[in-house]
């Protein structure tokens, strides 16, 4: 799966932003960070995080549609296609930091998210969002407190 995406991805993708091979680059192997969950609603999802995140995805197939965030991607998969099998809501959390989580509660609302409150530890400030399809995402914020 890694192999085609990257495959596709290389092909439809400007040459300026496909990132070099580690070993070329001269830099450790790991280059961005990525995610995705998968979802049997494409359109839905898509609609959902594109409130969410308050942009348009940088790659839009029908199978695979991916946000810019933080240097990497988060992307939405067809559950069928990529990740058959796999329980709605069961995958890794991904964990994001955000400088306004009331921003990103705002939108979640207007996505059709329920939204918990904002949880205040010290140091630290959480937002844990759930996706139509169960999944949950969340969002932190230093305080420094």
């Amino acid at each position: 799966m890694r192999r085609f995406i990257a495959t596709a991805l290389t092909a439809i993708l400007p040459t300026a932003l496909v990132a070099e091979p580690a070993e070329q680059a001269g830099t450790a192997p790991i280059m961005a960070m990525g995610a995705y969950v998968p979802t049997d609603d494409m359109k839905g999802s898509e609609a959902f995080y594109r409130v969410l995140f308050d942009s348009d995805p940088v790659i839009g197939l029908p199978d695979f549609v991916a946000f810019g965030v933080a240097g990497g991607w988060f992307a939405i998969v067809s559950r069928s296609k990529y990740a058959p099998g796999a329980e709605a809501g069961s995958g890794a959390v991904p964990y994001l930091q955000s400088s306004d989580l009331e921003a990103l509660q705002v939108r979640a609302m207007a996505a059709g998210g329920a939204v918990p409150e904002i949880i205040k530890e010290p140091g630290i400030q959480l937002l844990k969002i759930t996706d139509p399809n169960g999944q949950l995402i969340e969002f932190f914020r230093l305080t420094g407190q």
